[in-house]
């Protein structure tokens, strides 16, 4: 008797200790993700809000908070969501960043030598950019790109870019805002239309007032990165909404998670997008443009 009550309080002690591994195993397969956003507002927080309604449906945890409001701390994941959110994140090493909303240049410069760092960048990559103005402009051979000093690097890729979608670029350098005017009227004589990428000079926004002005005084299209450009004079944008940004983040951290750490591996361009179109603009310079769903079926159906 005393034997088979020894023999059952070992098969007990076994159970508990099975089901105490399985707890601890289960609440570590929820990781947590601190989410932070440069400003609590606009597409910052439509981003945040993608992400952890995405996340939620899993059951992960998820905290949103700014940079100087209390950042919580620990965590497994730190997304930042901003260029503002990046250089607090990047200040507090220890644990895997993500960043969004971040041009590639920015947050090459920012995240330079450190270590578990990625990104889902902001801007689109230039041969899918370059393809768009070829769809949307059938017979597109030369455009025009204005590089501001953050935005120069670029010139290798846009060469590259070049090559891969068939259409000729031509770059020019914008030091300050007021060398647009100059820029835009050397590059119009051999261009047929403009790509505005992402950079503190070209697009602050004095700059961008001039920069519509007198791209349609010289009628040459634009197209742009964002949907408030669309909005100030662009023919076309290509982006990635804050939903499809934060869903396909959301995945990527999902995929990433393994045997209870964060592998982001290497920083990457969108893969989902976006494209706005003008009408209005388009009808002022008697452009016949196909739909934004035709565009996006034959963008999506390139390599």
């Amino acid at each position: 008797m005393i034997w088979l009550l020894r023999h059952h309080l070992a098969r007990l002690s076994f159970v508990l200790l099975a089901c105490s591994l399985l707890c601890a195993g289960l609440a570590r397969a929820a990781p947590v993700i601190n989410v932070l956003v440069a400003e609590p507002t606009g597409i910052y927080q439509e981003t945040a809000n993608s992400l952890t309604q995405a996340l939620g449906r899993e059951g992960w945890k998820v905290t949103v908070t700014s940079p100087g409001r209390n950042p919580a701390s620990g965590g497994d994941l730190t997304v930042a969501i901003g260029t503002k959110a990046l250089e607090a994140a990047l200040a507090q090493p220890g644990r895997p960043v993500l960043s969004l909303l971040v041009p590639q240049l920015t947050y090459e410069r920012l995240a330079s030598g450190q270590q578990q760092v990625s990104a889902l960048y902001l801007d689109q990559p230039l041969t899918r950019q370059l393809r768009l103005l070829g769809l949307a402009l059938p017979g597109m051979k030369k455009a025009g790109v204005p590089l501001g000093p953050a935005s120069q690097g670029l010139q290798a890729a846009l060469q590259n870019a070049a090559k891969d979608s068939g259409i000729q670029v031509n770059s020019a350098p914008i030091n300050k805002g007021s060398d647009m005017y100059a820029v835009l009227i050397d590059l119009a004589e051999d261009s047929q239309a403009f790509l505005l990428l992402p950079d503190p000079v070209a697009t602050q926004r004095s700059t961008l007032q001039n920069f519509f002005l007198q791209t349609y005084r010289l009628k040459k299209p634009v197209l742009a990165y964002s949907a408030p450009l669309v909005q100030s004079g662009a023919l076309l944008a290509l982006y990635a909404t804050p939903a499809q940004l934060g869903e396909e983040a959301a995945a990527w951290i999902r995929e990433s998670w393994s045997k209870g750490v964060f592998r982001m591996g290497e920083a990457r361009y969108p893969k989902r997008f976006t494209i706005g179109v003008n009408h209005t603009v388009a009808r002022s310079l008697d452009i016949a443009l196909p739909s934004e769903a035709a565009l996006t079926r034959q963008l999506e159906a390139m390599p």
